[in-house]
């Protein structure tokens, strides 16, 4: 199962040394990429002016030659690595400014569309240094763009069965979108790939007898608790239960749908008898 990491502080004494920058430049969308049109739209749309201090420790945490020059090549050049241990670097716990996030925002949302990691410690917090989530905090362009980003990734996650599902919910939960929308995304999706997805996290990789509902440490509550609910909620057991056992539905998903019914069923608190 899954394990939460450290803090990034915990690695500061084993972080590597700098390298130069790698061509061509890594992490870069393809014009065929089902998320080409968005990403091009965020870096239209938050062509923000380059912010006069990078708002992470100075002097300390980033490569000397990665921090001197983070702010040299245009936006969409800025290399993967710098952005990645700009990651690294501690900051201030209440956030950085505005300005700088929405400078750096369509790169972020690049990185991630493309599948490469933004910070060491966990997906989840990829975006949680400013309130992204909160469409009062954006222009109605801005906004337009990021909820976009947010359901074409949501909905890309659920479909795969390369990662957690919670730890995607939970980075978006952490910088400020709504869990009961995003929970709302999740539930309208069909129900054989949602089977799919949940017997993948929380039955595939557990010893037999010991299947879990998984949420990510990440969560700060009432997150966390939020998330556990709607995992464990009778509407959703009633769901997969009634794909369990429709004679349409074919038996590998049926039987993968009973191993969730019987998890929910294990962990819910409206299961008096569980």
């Amino acid at each position: 199962m899954k394990q939460a990491v450290s803090p990034a502080w915990a690695f500061r004494d084993t972080k590597p040394m700098a390298r130069k920058q790698q061509k061509p430049l890594k992490a870069k969308i393809k014009p065929d990429h089902p998320f080409s049109d968005i990403i091009n739209d965020a870096y239209r749309v938050f062509a923000y002016s380059k912010p006069p201090s990078i708002e992470v420790c100075e002097g300390c945490c980033m490569e000397a030659d990665f921090e001197a020059d983070f702010f040299a090549p245009p936006i969409a050049e800025l290399p993967l690595h710098y952005l990645q241990d700009w990651f690294f670097a501690a900051y201030d716990p209440k956030g950085i400014a505005k300005a700088t996030w929405g400078y750096l925002l369509p790169r972020i949302l690049e990185v991630l569309a493309v599948d490469e990691d933004l910070a060491s410690v966990g997906l989840e917090v990829s975006l949680n240094r400013f309130e992204t989530g909160n469409p009062d905090n954006w222009s109605t362009n801005e906004w337009q763009v990021l909820d976009r980003f947010q359901r074409a990734y949501l909905k890309r996650e659920i479909g795969r069965d390369n990662c957690y599902l919670d730890d995607t919910i939970c980075m978006f939960g952490l910088a400020g979108w709504s869990q009961e929308v995003l929970f709302e995304q999740v539930a309208a999706t069909p129900d054989p790939i949602l089977v799919q997805r949940f017997w993948h996290d929380w039955c595939a990789h557990c010893i037999p007898g010991r299947e879990s509902v998984w949420i990510t440490a990440f969560w700060e509550s009432p997150g966390n608790t939020k998330a556990f609910e709607f995992y464990t909620s009778k509407a959703l057991y009633d769901r997969v239960a009634r794909f369990a056992l429709d004679e349409n539905t074919p038996q590998n998903l049926s039987e993968k749908a009973l191993a969730i019914a019987s998890v929910i069923e294990n962990n819910a608190d409206w299961n008096i008898s569980g």
